[in-house]
């Protein structure tokens, strides 16, 4: 059988369109990107400056752990980028118990201690100040031995071609002890300047003297400082940026999702609007009408209406993250209470009413 000729028949050339707030899916995406090749770029130097690895050969008997790339673009209050960043994990996954990591627990500051340290301010009229440490979990020493592979995009020999992997001399994003190895790292830091472990919130530090009082919220690498003299305050950050690289952010201005906004009179507003928005995005609910009230007064749930959710994820994850906004609006607590009490088995019924 004779076909015709395939001269002169091209595929057509594939195009693709980024948008401003486009994030890469692989490194290759990455690095054909200008912008995103620049924060690739920034991330590996910085992980390089730190003496993050060793390059060695895999010592007989030994796992090697994988690596890889994540991209985000960071955005302010607003919605406008803020910046592009890329980030190099490990697969902690992978990791051995026992044999590539003792400790793992690291604190995550209560709720109840946030607002506390903001009525503090506002009630005696002190500054709140936020700094970021930057490549947090890179400042944590490793105290077990981990071998991963090399970043993509960043492989490396040995003489004659031979194979080398990453000797882990600190801590890397994801692997299971990095938030322990920071933490641990930062509270020796503290504590050797004059502070105290609170004995009620372990993300909390407090420095008491004669002439001042300093308190110190730690959530991973954000770092709200409150007291009573801003001269103590700017002295602080300072020792602080001596021993870490840190981006001094100023007045405290938007922290874990809460904008935060003073006035003239020294009163505090609380918004998490970006944060709702994007909650709404997640539950389809963008153009949802506004209703006046959280919940009907005579609505009355319970385990025995509706039928068993076959997967609750959704809806755990939708009541967690109503539980963290009445941190601004305690107008729903009671409306988000009642849906929690049925996170064990969740229906139909209270999944809409969710």
């Amino acid at each position: 059988m004779v076909t015709r000729s395939k001269a002169g028949i091209f595929k057509p050339k594939a195009l693709t369109v980024t948008t401003p707030d486009f994030e890469p899916v692989s490194i290759d995406e990455a690095l054909a990107h200008p912008d995103w090749k620049l924060a690739v770029q920034a991330e590996y130097d910085a992980l390089l400056t730190n003496s993050t690895w060793e390059l060695s050969p895999l010592p007989p008997g030994r796992k090697v752990i994988g690596c890889k790339w994540l991209f985000k673009v960071k955005k302010n209050p607003d919605g406008t980028i803020e910046r592009r960043k890329a980030r190099l994990v490990a697969k902690g996954c992978s990791q051995v118990p026992g044999c590539d990591f003792q400790e793992t627990f690291s604190p995550v500051v209560k709720s109840t201690t946030i607002r506390l340290i903001l009525s503090i301010a506002v009630s005696r009229g002190w500054h709140l100040w936020q700094v970021d440490i930057n490549n947090d979990f890179l400042n944590g020493d490793l105290t077990d031995e981990v071998f991963m592979q090399q970043p993509p995009g960043f492989v490396q020999h040995g003489s004659n071609s031979k194979k080398l992997v990453c000797r882990l001399t600190k801590a890397l994003y994801c692997l299971r002890q990095a938030p322990c190895a920071w933490f641990n790292k930062l509270k020796e830091f503290l504590v050797s300047t004059g502070f105290v472990l609170s004995k009620s919130d372990a993300s909390l530090f407090v420095k008491v003297t004669s002439k001042f009082t300093l308190y110190v919220i730690v959530y991973v690498d954000d770092i709200v400082i409150s007291g009573s003299a801003i001269d103590e305050i700017n002295l602080f950050v300072q020792q602080l940026h001596n021993q870490f690289a840190l981006k001094d952010m100023g007045n405290l201005y938007y922290f874990l999702g809460i904008k935060v906004s003073r006035s003239s009179s020294g009163s505090l507003h609380l918004c998490q609007q970006k944060y709702v928005r994007e909650l709404l995005g997640r539950s389809s609910m963008t153009n949802a009408k506004g209703v006046h009230t959280p919940m009907v007064s005579s609505s009355m749930l319970s385990k025995d209406k509706g039928e068993p959710l076959a997967d609750p994820i959704e809806y755990h994850s939708l009541a967690g993250a109503l539980q963290y906004v009445v941190l601004t609006r305690p107008n729903i607590a009671y409306a988000v209470n009642q849906v929690c009490q049925f996170m064990h088995e969740p229906t139909t019924v209270h999944i809409y009413t969710l």
